[in-house]
């Protein structure tokens, strides 16, 4: 259990690539000029900052950039929410 503790962080790195591939999947009929790019490179800059800021080996001042750019991506991605 402490090992699980510790390493905890694990789970937002694993959620990149899980990401990744739910949106190949969920676009898999759509062509290319049909992806929402932009939203979705959001998406991963999110995710990368959000591992970046649980990541205990990386140094405060990355981790201080990745936690402004966590609350950034946060709020944008609750104020510019898909209407469904």
């Amino acid at each position: 259990m402490e090992w699980l503790r510790d390493h905890s962080y694990l789970a937002a790195w694993l959620a990149l690539p899980v990401a990744i591939l739910v949106a190949f999947f969920q676009n898999k009929g759509k062509k290319l000029a049909d992806l929402d790019w932009s939203r979705l490179l959001i998406y991963i800059a999110f995710l990368i900052s959000l591992a970046v800021t649980l990541t205990p080996t990386f140094d405060s001042t990355a981790r201080d950039a990745a936690k402004i750019m966590v609350f950034a991506g946060l709020g944008f991605l609750i104020v510019d929410r898909k209407k469904r």
